[in-house]
C-alpha cells in the first residue's frame, strides 16, 4: 500500500524541521490518519541515517499494539517495559514504557536512559505531566530531537515549540481515510442541576452519571439505536461511568441483543464480570467484528489507542466537556473499513452542539487549551461570527443548512432541543443556544472597562476574567467589544492583561 499524500508531506516537514534546528514538534493528524505509519517511516529514515530511536506510550495495551505493529511493518527493536527481558534494551530501536522507564532509569536506577537520537511520543495529548516532561527533558538535554504525535494537540505547549499539520478531516474524506459522520440528537441531559463545570473541561464521574442516568434513559437510547441503526450495525456505547457501562451492556442483553462492557480492569460479557487479559479483551473486539457482539459499552478504555473501522454507530450516552474526549472517542467511528460508507452517531449528551460537526476540519495552535478552544468557539457563535448547528425537530438529524434530508424545513424561529430532566420528563428548549449577551447601555462603560483593566492587570488576571468582573458589577451587562483597551486578537481575550502588549488594544 502506497502511503497517502499527507503521510509522506509529515515526514518531510518533521525532517525538514530538525534540520532548522527544532528538536521539539508536535504532528497532529485526525484520528484515522495513519499516524503509526509516518511512526514507521520515520523510524525506517533514522535508522538507515544510522540513529538511534525510543518511541514512548503510556499503557501496556498500546505497548503491545505498537510493538504488533513495528513488528508487522519490518522493524527489529527491544521492549522497555514490564513484562520484557532486558536482553534487548540496547537494541538501537526501543519500544518504551513512560511508567518503567521512569521507575528504572530515575526512581531505582537499574537502567541507563536509552541513548536515543530520536524519540516519538504517542497520543501526546495525554503524556503531558510530570513523569514524560522529565523523561523528554532528559532526552532533550542529551541531544536528541523529539516529536510528539496526536489528534487534539491542546495543552501541550510547554513542551513543544512547533506544529506540523500531517492532513485535515476533509482531506483524509477524500483520500479515502475517513467516512463521514451522521449526528442526531436524540435528546441532552438538563446540566443546570449538577454544579458549574469550567469551560471546556469533562465533567466529573459523579455529574455525569448524575446528568445522563434518568429514570428512561435507556428506553430513549435503545429506541434511536434501533430507529437509525435498524440494520444492528457494530456499535460502541460511550456511558458517563464504568458502572453505568455494565449497566447498559445489561440492559441490551436483557432486550436480546448480545453486548459486552470494557474497562481497564474487568470485561463484562454472556453476564459474567471476568478481569481483563489480552486475549479476553480480543475475543470482544473480535465478536464486535463478526457481529456476533452487537454492542461494546465503556467509560472511556475504548476512546483512543483502540483500531475498530469496522464499528459504523456510536452511543454517546455521556456529556464530553472537552473537546479533546469528544474527538478522540469520535474518531473511533470515522475510520474507512471495505463496505463501510458512513458512521452515525446518536448523541444523547448535547455534545454536538458544544463542540460542532466531526466532519468538520479544525485549525489546532500550540497555545490552544481545551478552556481556550471552547470559549473561541462560544464567541464565534454568540456573536454569530459562525452559524450554530440546529436539530431537525423531524427526524433528530443535525444539519447543516435550512432543509433537512427528510424534507423538514428548519426557519430561525423553529429551533429546538429536546432536554431531558432529572426524573425522566421532557422540556422542549427552542431558539438559539448561544444567545447573544446584553450589553451594558452605562454611560461611563469606557471608564468602568478601564478600571476592569488595572484591576486584571495588577491582579494577574485575563481579559475574559476582566470582562466577568464588569458584567458583574453591571447587573451582567456585558462591555462592547469596541471600548477602548480591548484585545483586537480574540486569542488575547484569554490571555493574562499584563501578557498583552497595550500597543495591540483597542485606542
Amino acid at each position: 500500500m502506497e502511503d497517502w499524500a499527507h503521510q509522506t508531506r509529515a515526514v518531510e516537514d518533521v525532517e525538514g524541521g530538525i534540520a532548522r534546528g527544532c528538536r521539539r514538534q508536535c504532528l497532529v493528524s485526525p484520528t484515522g490518519g495513519g499516524k503509526t505509519r509516518i511512526m514507521c517511516n520515520l523510524i525506517d529514515l533514522w535508522t538507515d541515517q544510522g540513529l538511534k530511536t525510543a518511541l514512548y506510550t503510556n499503557r501496556k495495551l498500546l505497548v503491545r499494539q505498537t510493538s504488533r505493529v513495528m513488528a508487522a511493518h519490518g522493524i527489529d527493536h527491544g521492549m522497555r517495559a514490564a513484562g520484557y527481558s532486558d536482553g534487548e534494551i540496547f537494541s538501537p530501536v526501543q519500544v518504551c514504557s513512560l511508567q518503567t522507564e521512569e521507575s528504572r532509569v530515575f526512581r531505582r536506577g537499574t537502567w541507563e536512559l536509552h541513548d536515543a537520537d530520536r524519540v516519538i511520543i504517542d497520543e501526546a495529548h495525554s503524556q503531558t505531566g510530570s513523569v514524560a516532561s522529565k523523561i523528554l527533558a532528559a532526552h532533550y538535554a542529551a541531544g536528541a530531537a523529539y516529536v510528539g504525535f496526536t489528534a487534539t494537540p491542546l495543552g501541550i505547549g510547554g513542551l513543544y515549540d512547533d506544529l506540523i499539520i500531517a492532513g485535515t478531516t476533509s482531506e483524509l474524506r477524500a483520500c479515502g481515510a475517513l467516512v463521514k459522520t451522521l449526528h442526531y440528537g436524540p435528546d441532552e441531559p438538563d446540566l443546570k442541576k449538577i454544579g458549574r463545570v469550567p469551560l471546556g473541561q469533562d465533567l466529573t464521574d459523579k455529574q455525569n452519571v448524575k446528568a445522563m442516568m434518568t429514570p428512561t434513559i435507556f428506553a430513549r437510547v435503545l429506541e434511536w439505536w434501533q430507529k437509525l441503526n435498524p440494520e444492528q450495525k457494530p456499535t460502541i456505547l460511550f456511558a458517563p461511568g464504568v458502572a453505568e457501562s455494565v449497566w447498559f451492556a445489561e440492559q441490551f442483553q436483557a432486550n436480546g441483543i448480545k453486548a459486552a462492557h470494557i474497562d481497564g480492569e474487568e470485561v463484562w460479557v454472556n453476564g459474567r464480570l471476568t478481569r481483563t487479559s489480552e486475549r479476553v479483551r480480543e475475543d470482544v473486539i473480535g465478536g464486535s467484528k463478526d457481529g456476533s457482539i452487537k454492542v461494546i459499552c465503556n467509560r472511556f478504555v475504548l476512546r483512543e489507542g483502540v483500531d475498530m473501522p469496522w464499528v459504523e454507530f456510536g452511543i454517546f450516552a455521556t456529556v464530553f466537556g472537552s473537546l479533546q474526549s469528544y474527538l478522540q472517542a469520535g474518531g473511533r467511528l470515522l475510520r474507512a473499513s471495505p463496505g463501510k460508507e458512513q458512521a452515525i452517531i446518536s448523541d444523547h449528551g448535547g455534545n454536538w452542539w458544544r463542540h460542532g460537526s466531526l466532519n468538520a476540519d479544525r485549525e489546532w495552535r500550540l497555545e490552544y487549551t481545551a478552556s481556550i478552544v471552547a470559549g473561541l468557539r462560544d464567541d464565534k457563535l454568540r456573536l454569530k461570527k459562525e452559524s450554530e448547528p440546529a436539530r431537525c425537530p423531524q427526524c433528530g438529524l443535525i444539519l447543516a443548512r435550512p432543509r433537512c434530508t427528510c424534507g423538514f424545513e428548519l426557519t430561525g424561529t423553529r429551533k429546538s432541543r429536546p432536554v431531558i430532566q432529572t426524573d425522566g420528563s421532557l422540556k422542549e428548549m427552542g431558539g438559539d443556544i448561544f444567545r447573544p449577551r446584553r450589553v451594558s447601555g452605562q454611560p461611563d462603560a469606557a471608564k468602568i472597562w478601564e478600571r476592569m483593566y488595572y484591576r486584571a492587570l495588577k491582579g494577574g488576571r485575563t481579559f475574559k476574567q476582566a470582562e466577568a468582573l464588569f458584567a458583574m458589577e453591571n447587573n451582567w451587562g456585558w462591555p462592547s467589544h469596541g471600548l477602548p483597551l480591548m484585545p483586537t486578537n480574540p486569542l488575547d481575550w484569554f490571555r493574562k492583561v499584563k501578557d498583552v502588549p497595550r500597543g495591540t488594544l483597542t485606542r
